[in-house]
């Protein structure tokens, strides 16, 4: 059920961090010998780049889930993501039912909430109600066509209408994929194109996951558990908590290879982080992260483009596990 929205005032303040899930629900993948139903881009030569099936730019509406059983017609498989984006006009209803700021998801009381970086302010939109016996969210990402993907600790991935808050569970079946706990963010083909591809990454890989058949394309590698976000500008951004130093890469769609790197100091001992989550917006990245401790709750990190980190907000009152940031957002 809805509740009433709510604004919470947020103050400005120290240095920051992020993320995306419970670090206590991070897990392996299964061992890659079970993972047989992965196309690997790296290895298989008929693995596409991406079949265009992804729900992402379908526009919205009432219908938005009735191809939950893998089906997408909104698509053509065959079409070409690098043509040229005037001559594949998005739909007249693009980006409408989908806000231009940050979505969070609490782990605890399963509030969906949005964040606006400019004002710092939050606005609390109701509380999910997907299931009872699939655990608590433990990541999201959200697609310009007012949908969010929301990942359970039981690894269960559910839609949600952004504008009703209803749910519906996708086809997504981890004892198939066998990809484990994973985090996700959408990315447009290239700038300019209403087109994106949703992308995972779990303790050791990134992939792609068609939202329209919900088979796992693995990409590469990756050193440590990742949290990821994109942009309209085509920009694929993982978050690396983890690492000593935690740290932010540019990854290429195409084969998951890291581009660019920066390191991030001052950030919290990997030992202490509790959940985190991450998302692009405006030309900066935004890190929410907990750390264990008593009365702690999500900080919020700013970090801009010169690889600069400041705090923003200290103990938000949220159990931030899911940072959803649309395509539709702004990248300046």
């Amino acid at each position: 059920m809805r509740t009433p929205s709510c604004l919470l005032a947020l103050s400005t303040l120290l240095v920051g961090c992020a993320s995306d899930w419970s670090v206590q629900d991070l897990r392996q993948p299964e061992d890659e010998g079970d993972a047989v139903e992965w196309q690997n881009a790296e290895t298989d030569p008929d693995a596409p780049a991406g079949d265009g099936d992804d729900d992402g730019g379908n526009g919205g509406g009432d219908t938005r889930f009735e191809d939950a059983d893998g089906d997408d017609p909104a698509e053509d498989p065959g079409e070409d993501p690098t043509e040229d984006p005037t001559d594949d006009p998005a739909p007249e209803d693009d980006c409408e039912s989908t806000s231009e700021l940050i979505y969070l998801i609490d782990r605890d009381t399963e509030t969906l909430s949005l964040f606006d970086p400019d004002s710092l302010e939050v606005t609390a939109l109701g509380t999910l109600d997907c299931s009872w016996y699939d655990g608590t969210p433990a990541s999201m990402a959200v697609a310009r066509d007012g949908v969010a993907y929301v990942r359970y600790s039981s690894n269960v991935v559910f839609a949600v209408d952004l504008l009703t808050l209803d749910c519906q569970e996708m086809a997504y079946d981890n004892r198939v994929t066998s990809f484990g706990s994973f985090g996700m963010g959408f990315a447009t083909d290239s700038a300019g194109t209403w087109r994106e591809r949703l992308y995972v990454a779990n303790a050791s890989r990134v992939a792609r996951l068609d939202t329209g058949t919900w088979q796992v394309t693995s990409l590469s590698t990756l050193p440590s558990q990742a949290e990821l976000t994109g942009t309209a500008d085509g920009e694929l951004w993982a978050f690396l908590p983890l690492e000593s130093p935690a740290a932010l890469v540019e990854l290429d769609k195409d084969s998951g290879s890291i581009l660019s790197r920066t390191n991030l100091g001052s950030f919290p001992d990997p030992g202490d982080i509790d959940t985190f989550a991450f998302a692009a917006w405006g030309g900066a990245h935004y890190l929410f992260v907990r750390v264990y401790g008593m009365g702690e709750s999500t900080d919020v990190y700013e970090v801009l483009a010169d690889g600069s980190m400041t705090r923003i907000v200290r103990r938000m009152g949220l159990n931030v596990v899911g940072a959803g940031v649309s395509t539709c957002a702004p990248t300046e």
